[in-house]
């Protein structure tokens, strides 16, 4: 009689067989066809339990199934359909895209101390080695919540966080030293649109020991895989666009398993930020159509930066499919396409307050990759406690919008900009 595969032996014959396909047959059929749980169900259940139990002891042992805040089999699929995805070893999908940042940091900038007797921890305190503090290093423009955990929280965690525009090269290097852990790009940057060469910052880092985590929320990997760039860890905000409905939140990070393990099994277990369920059934659907709906995304950017950029009452638009853009020949590089996201400006805050009351079709909201066309006027919706410093580093002025551009039709979006433009 065969001995039975280990659930090590069936994942990994499974995702041979997935990395065969084209990435829009991956986006339907990995980590769900076919399922383990569920081989007869063209959709997988949602696992709503927090235990699990087995006829004896020894079944237990054999399980891959324990306790949901580790482990459940709807999160499961999704783990492995974005691994999949990203061309990455694991995933862990967990309760947020900040969730994600945080516990992919921690697990690089933190030592887990093991049994350490409460006398003996003063030792590990940095203020007691000011020479061994490690730091970050990070670009100037961050997404509003990415930069405060790296401003306001590691700070008082013993980290340094060191602020460079990463545009420029030379300005990376010269932040690198002994002590840098890790190098955080996110590119297209959140609200700038900056973008980030991942391939020479990840070789500058990895010459200096550290690893690199990209946030590739902005791209998704329809348009763009750090891994396949140098990138050590991938994190993303599956509420954006591989959600892409605007009905559940979610992140994940991708990368080595044996990190993915650390990740799972210390920073998640202890901090609890973990996925429901239904989130993850939900982003699972979302997954099905990502390509389709990026392709979509794109489409419309494109003639709607044309036109802003054509447009008298419009002063700056930033989009990387644009000539104009400044790192329009990195992103050539490094994306398939140019993505769903662009900023612009007006020329006074006075016809910014004005025109954004004027759109009808467009609606004036936070987050974004959502299938509706969402606009924030950035200083006083995600930026409102961004000092007036940290909006100047940032760049951005008070006239900056940044603009999600959903799957309506282009015509129909550009009207309705033309009107409100037109009444100022």
């Amino acid at each position: 009689m065969a001995e039975k595969k280990t659930q090590d032996q069936i994942n990994r014959e499974l995702r041979k067989d997935w990395d065969k396909l084209k990435f829009e047959t991956q986006q339907i059929r990995a980590g769900e066809d076919p399922y383990p749980e569920t081989p007869s169900s063209l959709r997988l259940p949602i696992y709503a339990t927090k235990s699990y139990v087995y006829p004896n002891f020894t079944e237990f042992i054999k399980s891959h199934y324990y306790y949901s805040r580790t482990e459940n089999p709807t999160l499961y699929a999704l783990d492995k359909k974005l691994a999949t995805l990203h061309g990455g070893e694991e995933a862990l999908s967990v309760a947020s895209g900040m969730a994600a940042v945080h516990l992919a940091c921690s697990s690089l900038l933190y030592r887990r101390l093991k049994r350490v007797k409460p006398n003996k921890i003063f030792k590990y305190l940095p203020q007691t080695h000011s020479e061994e503090i490690p730091n970050l290093v990070m670009h100037k423009n961050q997404y509003t919540g990415t930069f405060r955990l790296f401003m306001n929280v590691y700070p008082q965690m013993g980290i340094e966080p060191r602020i460079v525009d990463m545009r420029d090269l030379q300005q990376v290097k010269d932040a690198i030293d002994d002590q840098t852990k890790l190098i955080f790009i996110e590119t297209p940057a959140n609200p700038s649109i900056d973008v980030i060469d991942i391939q020479a910052c990840s070789n500058m880092i990895h010459d200096a020991g550290g690893k690199c985590i990209v946030d590739n929320t902005f791209a998704s990997p329809a348009l763009q895989k750090p891994l396949e760039l140098g990138a050590d860890f991938v994190v993303e905000s599956l509420t954006k666009y591989i959600n892409g409905h605007g009905d559940a939140m979610g992140g994940v990070i991708i990368g080595p398993k044996i990190e993915l393990q650390k990740i799972r099994y210390f920073w998640l277990e202890l901090e609890g930020q973990v996925m429901s369920p239904f989130s993850a059934w939900l982003i699972l659907r979302g997954c099905r159509t990502l390509s389709v709906r990026m392709k979509k995304h794109c489409e419309n950017a494109k003639q709607i930066a044309n036109f802003l950029e054509s447009h008298p009452k419009v002063a700056k638009v930033v989009y990387p499919g644009l000539e104009s853009h400044p790192d329009h020949s990195i992103a050539t590089k490094q994306m398939s396409d140019y993505g769903g996201m662009l900023g612009f400006e007006l020329k006074s805050q006075e016809e910014s307050l004005d025109f954004i009351n004027h759109l009808k079709i467009i609606k004036v909201g936070v987050s974004l990759g959502d299938t509706t066309s969402l606009i924030e006027y950035t200083s006083l919706m995600t930026g409102i406690d961004l000092s007036s410093w940290e909006k100047r580093l940032m760049n951005i002025s008070d006239t900056h919008f940044r603009f999600s551009i959903g799957l309506e039709d282009s015509q129909d979006l550009i009207n309705d900009l033309n009107q409100a433009l037109n009444q100022l």
